[in-house]
């Protein structure tokens, strides 16, 4: 049992090798070694065939091809994508005419170029006149394989038990290769799709959001109040904005490290209280804005009950471990449905500055 572990460990790796040019990708390699592996099995089981239900045919046929599939494996390390699979196609064209030739149109060898053009469009992404080209030469190999070489007797017909256990192998190898490649990049695409998903998700977070605190960044908060100042909703909208007091003598006798822990706290506060209540963004600095979708009497008292609870606060500092308070000052604003949103910060912002000069710590509304 652990000798076959080891041996699937070491397939697997040799399947999964790395590919020498740094600026290409091993996943169609990978994909190209496996159908090669597939192709190495399906004539293995030809040649059994052979010695069951063909016992006076030529004997080793397929040796050949096998060792060229092995050479086709060694150049998945060695060369680049598009050479390698120029050679897989040519030789895989090669044996498909043969076969033909020699066994008939009945048996089924020129379907094995439906998997060759699948499997030529992932061998380069970004070349369409290629692919254009390469899917028109199949077309026109085939035609040729139907019009030339469907009515012309093979070289080696076989009996119809031969012929059926010949074109019960090949259905299955082709289905085999199909659905390794279509599964292989299906699931390529779809996590292709869920990597851009995610990263598109988190860039359009990061453009909303306050690294520091978490909180909405002012883009975001602008973008809102825009959009309810200038359309026709009829709910209520009050805004505040809160300035923390002294935060500059914060930093400058605590550090900005300690400075930074006061916005990370508030900002934990402010997401915690608003939820289900309004919006809360980082204005800038040490200011925040808040919205409510209520009149100014309500929001003027969330915002109270939120100052008493930042003024209560107990905060740390992470250098000291001294424990210490802050306090805010709020200019609370209801919309009158008439004012645009530069006006209505406007006036938030000038009773934020009438409570500072009312001595700090207080909503002014």
């Amino acid at each position: 049992m652990n000798f076959v572990k080891e041996l699937m460990k070491k397939g697997s790796a040799l399947i999964h090798g790395d590919v020498k040019y740094e600026d290409e990708s091993n996943q169609f390699c990978i994909m190209l070694r496996v159908c090669q592996i597939i192709l190495i099995f399906y004539f293995l089981l030809f040649e059994l065939l052979t010695f069951v239900f063909w016992p006076e045919g030529n004997k080793l046929l397929v040796l050949p091809w096998i060792l060229i599939l092995i050479g086709g494996f060694w150049t998945t390390y060695q060369f680049r994508t598009r050479t390698v699979f120029h050679i897989f196609s040519f030789f895989t064209i090669v044996w498909i005419w043969l076969f033909v030739r020699y066994f008939g149109w009945d048996v089924g060898a020129q379907h094995y170029l439906f998997p060759l053009l699948v499997v030529s469009f992932f061998a380069t992404y970004d070349n369409r006149r290629g692919k254009t080209i390469y899917t028109l030469f199949l077309l026109a190999f085939r035609l040729y394989l139907f019009v030339y070489l469907s009515n012309r007797p093979p070289i080696y017909p076989l009996e119809s038990r031969t012929q059926t256990s010949f074109q019960i192998l090949n259905m299955l190898t082709l289905f085999s290769i199909l659905f390794y490649v279509c599964w292989t990049f299906s699931n390529t695409n779809q996590e292709a799709e869920k990597k851009l998903a995610y990263y598109n998700k988190r860039l359009k977070h990061e453009a909303q959001t306050d690294q520091l605190t978490g909180l909405l960044n002012r883009r975001s908060m602008i973008e809102f109040l825009e959009k309810r100042t200038s359309g026709n909703s009829e709910e209520f909208l009050s805004i505040a904005i809160g300035d923390i007091d002294f935060f500059k003598r914060v930093n400058d006798t605590r550090g900005h490290n300690c400075g930074d822990e006061v916005l990370r706290r508030i900002a934990s506060l402010f997401i915690e209280y608003m939820e289900g209540r309004g919006m809360v963004c980082r204005w800038g600095g040490e200011e925040f804005c808040l919205a409510f979708s209520e009149n100014g009497d309500i929001a003027r008292s969330y915002v109270d009950e939120l100052r008493m609870r930042v003024q209560d606060m107990e905060i740390t500092d992470p250098s000291t471990g001294e424990i210490f308070h802050v306090t805010m000052t709020f200019g609370v604003e209801e919309y009158d449905f008439s004012a645009s949103m530069t006006e209505l910060i406007r006036r938030a912002d000038d009773k934020l500055y009438a409570g500072k000069d009312r001595g700090r710590n207080c909503t002014i509304y």
